[in-house]
């Protein structure tokens, strides 16, 4: 009888080594399988409900502006201003304060691999990725100059506070009163508020749950190619932060014929706005299952290139739908825009926005 229990211990050890190679396996797969803005999804809380991203290694690339890794006054400000005249900058957090950044903090959208900046109830962090051999003690350096109080350890929390920063320059955001300096990691965490660095810090660490172990929110971004630049909102948030709610009384009761003329639509259970390096602007809409997304499909089309109620004017002013599809749970509409310079993702990016009506 002991034999066999040693028998089946052994077995169940087996089948517990086995599966845990292939939870490995898994993750290295996802590991070299995954987009940088799903990069982006792993390094920030999970209690995130809306991210904005930004690829600006992409976004230096497409504009044939990379400045190296000692960019100029000039080069910042000429990124910045070809990234607006394209709308590539149209997500950023830091595009206003490119300048300053690089000169107190020893980083900028010249220099960064990309941007992810995300807002909950809780609190709001930027993370920024830096390249493979950026020297992190010059960022340290930096804030030590700055006024920064240094943490005991190297990976902790630099304390500025809003006086310190508002000092430094008017343009940078209070986003960056506390800041994380994650060598291991190759990022940089900031926020507003010290305790939601640390906290913030221990995600990108890999110390806690990311917005990437949201099923929902993978689900939404799955279908997407390597975006240049997007807007997320996790599970049904886009309801409220969209929400036709916000327009006057008569363009709520116009909304409301024009999804009823639509064909009726169903409530979204995620949303992502994805900016490519070409310009062409894809929407990704997530619905609680594969028939709801092919029942939404016709008349979520029709809203998208519709008029904008509460807005002016029609969405198709600017953009052109090219394709409309499902993949699995999600409803993909790809738009394209009508101009070589001008609004693609901020066109459709803030409330209210008809088409994502819940």
């Amino acid at each position: 009888m002991a034999e066999r229990r040693r028998n089946v211990t052994v077995a169940v050890i087996v089948l517990v080594v086995l599966g845990g190679l292939a939870v490995v396996g898994a993750r290295i797969w996802s590991a070299h399988d995954r987009t940088d803005l799903r990069r982006a999804l792993d390094v920030v809380p999970s209690s995130t409900l809306r991210l904005s991203f930004t690829d600006w290694a992409a976004v230096r690339t497409t504009l044939g502006s990379d400045p190296g890794e000692d960019p100029t006054t000039d080069d910042i400000q000429k990124l910045i201003s070809k990234g607006y005249d394209t709308d590539f900058t149209a997500v950023s957090s830091i595009e206003d304060s490119a300048e300053a950044l690089q000169e107190h903090f020893g980083f900028s959208p010249a220099t960064i691999e990309w941007e992810a900046f995300a807002q909950g109830r809780s609190g709001a962090t930027m993370v920024v990725r830096m390249p493979d051999g950026f020297d992190f003690d010059a960022v340290r350096r930096k804030l030590e100059t700055a006024g920064f109080t240094k943490p005991k350890d190297d990976d902790g929390v630099w304390n500025g506070g809003v006086d310190l920063v508002a000092s430094l320059d008017e343009t940078i955001s209070p986003e960056l009163q506390y800041v994380a300096v994650l060598a291991d990691q190759h990022l940089i965490v900031t926020s507003d508020t010290e305790s939601y660095a640390k906290k913030a810090a221990q995600v990108a660490q890999g110390h806690g749950r990311s917005l990437g172990d949201n099923a929902s929110v993978r689900d939404t971004i799955a279908p997407l190619d390597e975006p240049a630049a997007a807007m997320l909102w996790a599970n049904d948030f886009a309801c409220s932060d969209l929400a036709m709610s916000q327009a006057a009384t008569d363009d709520q009761d116009t909304g409301n014929q024009l999804v009823n003329q639509a064909g009726g639509i169903t409530p979204l259970s995620g949303l992502v706005m994805a900016l490519g390096a070409d310009r062409s602007l894809t929407v990704s809409e997530l619905f609680e299952s594969s028939r709801m997304a092919k029942d939404n499909l016709r008349p979520r089309a029709k809203l998208i290139v519709g008029p904008a109620a509460g807005r002016g004017g029609s969405f198709s002013d600017d953009l052109k739908l090219t394709k409309s599809h499902t993949d699995g749970s999600t409803v993909q509409l790809v738009l394209e825009p009508k101009t070589k310079t001008g609004f693609v993702l901020s066109a459709l990016d803030s409330g209210p926005v008809l088409f994502a009506t819940c």
